[in-house]
């Protein structure tokens, strides 16, 4: 990604994870809020046509469920660990908008990396659409 978005995270709460466990779950509702990988992995699931895929992997200084912070909608997408355990930062809509008005940057880099995320999603979204295996499926 080549970003590190936690240089602008400083009180964040954060909460550790063991393996297999999810932070949320496709279609939760969203709970405003969004988080920042601090250690550990994880992957992002979604389920195309009744199957679960893995769409990305997530490592330290990822972060992920920005847009139900932001749009107030359900989760898009499974979120679940794949290491031993994970650190995970956990921000709120108020800390986003703090976090925000005191370092602009942070707003640009967010908004950068969501839009190259979705054009991603569309371009595995025409794969699958078109019968191609874009991420194997992980059990």
């Amino acid at each position: 990604m080549g970003i590190n978005i936690l240089e602008f995270i400083n009180n964040v709460s954060v909460k550790t994870y063991l393996t297999g466990e999810e932070v949320f779950k496709e279609k939760d509702p969203s709970n405003g809020m969004m988080y920042f990988v601090f250690t550990g992995a994880l992957e992002i699931r979604k389920s195309y046509d009744g199957e679960e895929r893995v769409i990305r992997n997530l490592e330290p200084g990822s972060f992920f469920g920005e847009i139900a912070l932001i749009n107030n909608v359900p989760r898009a997408a499974t979120a679940r660990v794949i290491t031993e355990k994970a650190k995970i930062g956990i921000l709120d809509q108020e800390m986003f908008y703090r976090i925000g008005q005191t370092n602009p940057k942070f707003f640009s880099i967010l908004l950068n990396t969501t839009i190259q995320r979705l054009v991603s999603i569309e371009d595995e979204i025409a794969k699958l659409s078109s019968g191609q295996t874009a991420y194997p499926t992980r059990s």
